[in-house]
């Protein structure tokens, strides 16, 4: 790999840092633009960004900082939605009582 994306999480999870030159920049809007395109579309779409230690080659495994508590995200996954129900438009629906 010849660029930096790097997703670090704070210890309890709380907080997200993204760390990421030029080209790991554009392989973040690369999938932001796939995501939105399909999403315009109405369709549904997620993708997928990994360490080379996870199978991938999209994010970097080094962490940035000097703090040892936190933890380097080695997936990553996106999800695009055509609405704001996200995926509860999809999740099935409770019959209802009234008849």
């Amino acid at each position: 790999m010849n660029h930096l994306l790097v997703f670090e999480t704070s210890q309890d999870g709380d907080s997200l840092t993204v760390h990421a030159d030029a080209e790991g920049l554009r392989t973040v809007v690369k999938a932001f633009q796939r995501l939105l395109d399909h999403a315009e579309r109405g369709n549904p779409e997620h993708d997928h960004l990994m360490t080379e230690d996870w199978g991938g080659g999209d994010l970097s495994s080094e962490r940035q900082g000097t703090d040892k508590t936190v933890r380097v995200v080695h997936h990553v996954k996106l999800y695009g939605w055509p609405t704001s129900a996200g995926l509860r438009a999809y999740a099935p629906q409770p019959e209802s009582s009234e008849r």
